[in-house]
């Protein structure tokens, strides 16, 4: 309805789990590589739990999607069922085509659906959605699904996903034997106000936003509504854009969030709140004083048309009072910058395009031209020692193609080959497949060649998340190497973290280039 007003492609704040407009925090961030590593490394029980709208359901589908190994995947949304029912949704959603009378039937089943499963080298996954719905004898019939494994594997992962209360179950006396088996839980708090400004600014531009429409005292407002929950954030947005478009608003303020507030209250009629409506999450104010008696119908009248005068005064007024003023409402310097824990993009564009430029000038020097009487850089080290292939995230592929017009070499062997990541991020950058295509293809021709994968990370952040996210940084390489045919047998994986570092953490250049992974190939014939 308003996107047009706004020159927007898309509405940015439906509360629908879109996945183009899905936003990783630190928070989410941390918990998406948590939970990823618990399903690769087949930990069994997993568990995510946050208050009412903080993005669970988001992060579940984004995980499920960004899983690189091949997976079946059952999804209850909705457990408050028998146990009976419970068995007959798994066997549809595991696509086992029959409809069970009997616990016993369903089991064995399940349990020739997980060896065949195993056999094709796919992982199960269970997710449990709301699972704070879920009654103790439900609860410890899933406890028991896992009992069907192998003697060093687990053939299920269990994952569930619910609300705060969930936890309170789980320390429940009789719950204790299914606390003891979750070997991997994330929690998820709601948003900070820094972070609030930097989701709303995300979705703006994932709608097509060339601009701040939310100035800073606005989003202070939304984030003193919201609480700092997506869901209520989405809300508010959305009304408040819509409320712009009404009075002809090109940027939206604080007064008109504080109006849409007062449109989405929803009073209590019986008993004293505390300020929060627990079915809803809206904050609710006090309560009026007890109400005085009821005054004449006239008065009643009266009071009525008054305040419609008024609204109407209020209402041209601020629609002059937009049209008057043909200067912005407000700077650049009213707009909050993005609290980013490492270099800009633009900076380590400028590293990464550097340092081609660098390896292309050497490549393309005159012979005849003597080199200066000096140390060698590091980059001449390089040069003249070609042991180690890089790809970085944003880097010309150039070299990559350089090396490709060499297939009847052996590129690979003795060498080690670096791949660099994002800030933040497990996802190959595309300068390395070609580099990881061709050493798939030496490795599948020669079937004695073996390699180590070792991820490391910067120093900055949680030290065990560091040494989590080089882990699957790691792992991701070799999803990739063992989906091209490569022998998962011949591929070692470890993630180390923030040691053995290339270079200082205490600059971009030096952390971007410690976000690694690094690849050594050997052959034993």
């Amino acid at each position: 309805m308003y996107e047009n007003y706004y020159n927007l492609k898309a509405m940015p704040f439906q509360i629908t789990t879109d996945p183009k407009f899905l936003w990783l925090g630190e928070k989410h961030s941390e918990a998406l590589a948590t939970l990823k590593y618990g399903i690769l490394e087949n930990k069994g029980f997993l568990l995510l739990t946050g208050d009412v709208g903080t993005g669970k359901t988001a992060l579940i589908n984004r995980l499920v999607r960004m899983i690189d190994v091949a997976a079946i995947v059952a999804k209850v949304p909705d457990p408050g069922l028998s146990s009976l029912e419970f068995f007959n949704f798994l066997a549809i959603e595991f696509k086992m085509n029959k409809k069970f009378e009997s616990k016993g039937e369903f089991l064995i089943h399940l349990k020739n659906f997980l060896l065949k499963a195993y056999d094709s080298h796919k992982k199960v996954l269970l997710i449990i959605d709301e699972s704070q719905r879920l009654n103790h004898d439900l609860l410890e019939q899933i406890r028991l699904l896992s009992n069907i494994e192998l003697q060093d594997r687990k053939l299920i992962n269990i994952f569930f996903v619910g609300q705060t209360e969930f936890n309170e179950m789980l320390m429940e006396e009789r719950n204790r034997a299914v606390r003891q088996r979750i070997t991997v839980s994330y929690h998820i708090d709601p948003l900070t106000e820094s972070e609030a400004r930097l989701y709303i600014k995300h979705r703006l531009k994932v709608a097509g936003a060339t601009r701040d429409i939310f100035g800073r005292d606005a989003v202070r407002e939304i984030y003193n509504y919201s609480g700092g929950y997506p869901r209520l954030i989405n809300i508010i947005c959305d009304h408040a854009l819509l409320t712009g478009y009404s009075y002809n608003l090109k940027s939206i303020d604080k007064k008109v969030i504080k109006e849409c507030e007062k449109e989405l209250y929803i009073p209590e009629e019986i008993g004293v709140n505390d300020g929060i409506d627990e079915a809803n999450n809206f904050p609710i104010p006090n309560p009026p004083p007890a109400t005085a008696p009821a005054k004449p119908v006239i008065t009643r009248k009266a009071g009525i048309v008054a305040a419609i005068v008024m609204l109407l005064v209020f209402g041209v007024y601020f629609f002059f009072e937009s049209k008057i003023s043909d200067s912005p409402r407000w700077s650049m310097d009213d707009i909050a910058p993005q609290d980013y824990q490492g270099p800009a993009p633009e900076d380590l564009k400028a590293i990464e395009n550097t340092k081609v430029k660098v390896d292309e000038e050497k490549a393309v020097a005159p012979a005849d031209k003597a080199p200066l009487k000096e140390e060698p850089t590091d980059i001449q080290k390089e040069k003249e020692n070609p042991t180690i292939a890089e790809a970085s995230p944003d880097a010309s592929d150039e070299p990559n193609k350089a090396l490709s017009k060499q297939p009847e070499r052996e590129p690979f062997l003795e060498r080690k080959i670096l791949i660099y990541f994002k800030h933040n991020s497990n996802e190959l950058p595309d300068t390395s497949y070609q580099i990881l295509d061709r050493l798939a293809d030496f490795m599948l021709h020669n079937t004695f060649a073996r390699v180590s994968i070792n991820g490391y990370s910067d120093s900055t952040g949680d030290y065990s998340y560091n040494v989590s996210v080089s882990r699957f940084r790691a792992n991701t390489v070799k999803t990739y190497l063992a989906g091209k045919g490569v022998n998962p047998a011949n591929i070692r994986v470890d993630g180390l973290g923030p040691e053995n570092p290339l270079a200082s953490n205490d600059t971009a250049e030096g952390r971007q280039k410690n976000r690694r992974v690094e690849i050594e190939i050997s052959v034993d014939e």
